[in-house]
């Protein structure tokens, strides 16, 4: 039974590849008995298309909505405005903007892009050559995390949807990233959406592809902050069956979750935020 429900992994339809609109998140929320929401929807790049995400010309329209919800449910849910975004060194400029000019409350890495061996933008969905590139992920993932941009990291074990082994390289990309994380304060994200992909076979056998057990060990040995993400993309999967499921495997593993990603002191103080930056 979790007392103290929250979320900050949450995707709406401006992304073209989930559903609903942020006020019927906030309705879920509301439903399920969540004190805080917050919207993480995969954010545009000004110049480059990556695809699977809103468009630029929605991004003000995306946190104007957000700011009109705080204020109609301020009595019942604290809500705040992230976007979910790879980290690339060459954008660190638009992240500085993004938490300054456009005034998001909160940045989630997402790295399904990173710099692989060639330095070059690769895909972790693939193809990928070998568990090597498992390295370079980890690096880019870590550089992003010193960067200071970014409250949380999204999947830090997505790599392992790639059909290899867990070998030497995988914990090697696992120590890189748990290890920049407790330097830098950064909280892993142990994701949810992750279970609702099912469970397929891989080389090393039957499994989700992520989480991985392997990575959450070596998490578990750790001081890492870890906090459950739902990643939903459909307003009844804000929190479901899953989402409980992740907070049974951590309990199993011996983790025990943050549920307050930004730090608010006391849910009994007045809500504010919209006046100060809406």
């Amino acid at each position: 039974m979790i007392n103290f429900k929250t979320n900050f992994h949450t995707h709406v339809q401006r992304c073209r590849h989930a559903g609903g609109s942020e006020e019927d998140y906030v309705k879920a929320a509301v439903d399920n008995g969540l004190s805080q929401l917050g919207f993480s929807d995969h954010s545009p790049f000004p110049d480059i298309d990556y695809g699977l995400r809103m468009p630029f010309c929605e991004l003000q329209e995306y946190l104007d909505e957000i700011n009109t919800l705080t204020v109609k449910y301020q009595a019942d849910i604290i809500l705040w405005k992230g976007l979910e975004i790879e980290y690339l060194p060459e954008h660190r400029n638009y992240y500085e903007e993004l938490l300054t000019k456009w005034k998001v409350d909160y940045l989630l890495m997402g790295e399904h892009f990173y710099k692989n061996t060639d330095g070059m933008t690769a895909n972790i969905y693939g193809p990928t050559s070998s568990t090597e590139q498992f390295i370079a992920y980890a690096n880019t993932a870590a550089e992003g995390m010193k960067s200071g941009f970014f409250k949380a990291i999204a999947h830090p074990d997505l790599y392992m949807l790639n059909p290899f082994m867990w070998d030497d390289n995988c914990r090697k990309a696992a120590d890189i990233i748990i290890d920049a994380a407790v330097a830098t304060g950064t909280v892993l994200e142990y994701n949810a959406n992750g279970f609702r992909r099912g469970i397929s076979d891989f080389p090393d056998g039957a499994r989700y592809p992520y989480p991985h057990e392997n990575f959450w060990v070596m998490a578990a040995q750790s001081s890492a902050q870890v906090i459950v993400g739902s990643d939903c993309h459909n307003p009844a999967k804000l929190w479901d069956d899953m989402v409980e499921f992740a907070y049974q495997r951590l309990q199993e593993l011996g983790i025990r979750p943050i549920t307050d990603l930004m730090n608010i002191r006391s849910q009994e103080n007045e809500h504010t935020r919209y006046r100060e930056t809406g």
